[in-house]
């Protein structure tokens, strides 16, 4: 796993790009084995667009000089080419499969439908008719919300899916899932944007928030996935959530989703998706290097004429601290759920054991949460650092396992009420 000494590598866009942006030895000693391999980059669409232009140039360095060939698989493919994209790729237009028009209109599965401003009254009223239903909305406090209204309002079968939830819970909440559809029994989910790449469910019906036609595209490919129902039936309804403001991320998003409807009748086509991405594109312009000019990653890359001679001046160092594939500002709890975890947990005292060993073992145990809740839990003694004289502040775990619902994963909102309850006697 360290040093990709292997003929295929399974691994995660986030490990490849930082790893070709590193500077520390730990983090580059694997990237000789990348030369003349075949790059097979699944769901390219995700690629943060605040670093698209290094990534894509980073690409185009090894396809060049380094003998790798790209694949880009994606079901809505983003406008990389130079041709649209400055400091896009040179692709030529090369296409896997066959024809691809062509295909998109054969294999096409679902309908959209736009409807408008719809509540939380009104989407528990749409899931009231239909027994199997997926709502995607845009974020987990909104999912939180409508999944108890959902629930007051005594419907049977519902899921929440978020990442309140660790994954290795997640994955166990999507077995439950797939079986549930495969018996045809009730199985209403209301999940976040986590469900639209790379999880493989498939519902009669969908209903999405507004968002960007990529995640609209997304979400749509759970609906009718198995191309066994009518077209006519799968229908994917786009909505408007009055109560709950998008984030400013998504809101340009859907702004410019919006000004394809105005010039593409069928938002599923090749050409609208074409459309879309250089919209966005050209509308973010410089913030595809970096979030801000100071941040930007490609001018720290310079080969010319220094001083009389030709000279390289390559900043991997400052490169290295500002290149994050995943630009967060939430913090990491331990959840440990299961023996396995909680084993884990119970070595983090033993002070030969590496912690980068244990870190691996307990990254699908963890929850995302904000700073300040975080520190709240650790304030009322829910949340401690264990072993912080041999770990530091690297592993912060839930004591108070009552915080972490099965339903619902992780309730840090409660952190303060929590701490009243139990100081009364």
């Amino acid at each position: 796993m360290e040093d990709w000494a292997a003929p295929v590598v399974v691994t995660t866009n986030v490990q490849v790009f930082e790893s070709l942006f590193a500077a520390r030895t730990s983090r580059a000693r694997k990237l000789h084995n990348i030369a003349g391999s075949v790059i097979i980059l699944d769901e390219a669409q995700t690629i943060p667009r605040h670093l698209l232009r290094p990534c894509m140039s980073m690409l185009d360095e090894l396809a060049l000089n380094y003998g790798c060939s790209i694949v880009l698989c994606t079901a809505t493919q983003p406008a990389l080419d130079q041709r649209k994209l400055k400091g896009g790729l040179p692709l030529d237009g090369r296409e896997l499969a066959p024809d691809p028009h062509a295909l998109a209109s054969s294999l096409r599965r679902t309908r959209l439908v736009h409807s408008g401003p719809m509540d939380d009254e009104a989407l528990v009223a749409a899931l009231r008719t239909e027994p199997q239903a997926l709502v995607i909305v845009n974020s987990r406090k909104h999912a939180l919300e409508l999944f108890r209204a959902a629930g007051a309002a005594g419907l049977p079968g519902l899921v929440h899916l978020t990442t309140r939830q660790h994954a290795a819970h997640r994955r166990l909440i999507l077995a439950d899932i797939r079986e549930r559809l495969r018996k045809g029994a009730p199985c209403r989910v209301i999940a976040t944007s986590l469900i639209e790449a790379g999880v493989d469910v498939d519902f009669p019906r969908v209903w999405r928030a507004e968002a960007g036609l990529d995640q609209i595209i997304q979400a749509a490919g759970r609906c009718n996935r198995e191309g066994k129902r009518p077209l006519e039936d799968s229908i994917v309804t786009v909505f408007q959530a009055p109560d709950h403001k998008p984030p400013a991320e998504i809101a340009g998003l859907i702004g410019d989703m919006k000004r394809m409807i105005d010039s593409h009748d069928d938002l599923l086509s090749i050409e609208a998706i074409e459309a879309y991405f250089g919209e966005v594109y050209w509308r973010m312009g410089d913030r595809l290097d970096g979030k801000e000019s100071s941040k930007a990653i490609l001018p720290r890359f310079r080969f010319g004429r220094f001083g009389g001679q030709m000279e390289t001046d390559f900043a991997f160092r400052s490169v290295a601290e500002d290149f994050r594939m995943i630009d967060s500002a939430m913090v990491p709890v331990i959840v440990a759920t299961d023996d396995k975890a909680k084993r884990a947990v119970d070595e983090l005292g033993i002070e030969h054991i590496p912690s980068g060993r244990l870190a691996r073992k307990l990254q699908s145990y963890i929850v995302q949460t904000p700073p300040n809740a975080r520190t709240a839990l650790v304030r009322n003694g829910h949340v401690s650092f264990v072993r912080p004289d041999l770990r530091g502040d690297q592993f912060a775990v839930l004591k108070t396992e009552s915080l972490y619902h099965p339903d619902v994963g992780l309730l840090w909102e409660d952190a303060d009420y929590v701490a009243t309850e139990n100081s009364i006697v």
